[in-house]
């Protein structure tokens, strides 16, 4: 059961995370009179998205500390981080493409993150980013489950 609502609550959050980066950031070409309506989209999908969170941090724990192999909960700690390695790289090869399509090049070498606005929806809401937070939470409760089994409750003596 706790598989089925990890599901529907990546599903619905993806879902809502996909919306706000694909119909409110708008072109740089466009101008727009009305103001940045994507934070009325965000306001809808942050509750969507800290359920999704919280479940997926609780599914992995539980199937961190039901299992018994130390070997694969250790060998699944390291998937996990390569995957970060490569999500990091991803997320931050398609904001630069971002970036260039709205002439901000970063030359300095330094790391900086253009702000949240209409034309940079698509920086943070994006699969990427999505993938990105759900993996470092999945890490986390993986880690946690590694150091912390499931305690087992002694029954209480009659």
């Amino acid at each position: 059961m706790i598989r089925l609502s990890w599901l529907i609550s990546l599903g619905l959050s993806l879902l809502g995370f996909l919306i706000i980066g694909h119909f409110f950031t708008i072109q740089p070409e466009e101008t727009l009179s009305n103001g940045s309506l994507g934070f009325i989209g965000i306001i809808f999908v942050l509750p969507f998205l800290l359920l999704s969170i919280f479940i997926t941090f609780r599914y992995i724990l539980t199937l961190t500390r039901s299992t018994a192999d130390r070997l694969m909960k250790a060998l699944s700690i390291v998937v996990g981080f390569l995957m970060l390695a490569v999500l990091v790289y991803l997320t931050m090869d398609y904001k630069n493409d971002i970036l260039v399509t709205l002439d901000g090049v970063n030359t300095g070498g330094t790391l900086t993150l253009p702000k949240l606005n209409e034309y940079t929806y698509t920086i943070y809401f994006n699969f990427y980013t999505f993938a990105l937070i759900h993996a470092i939470v999945g890490v986390i409760a993986a880690i946690i489950g590694l150091i912390k089994p499931d305690t087992k409750k002694e029954e209480l003596a009659e």
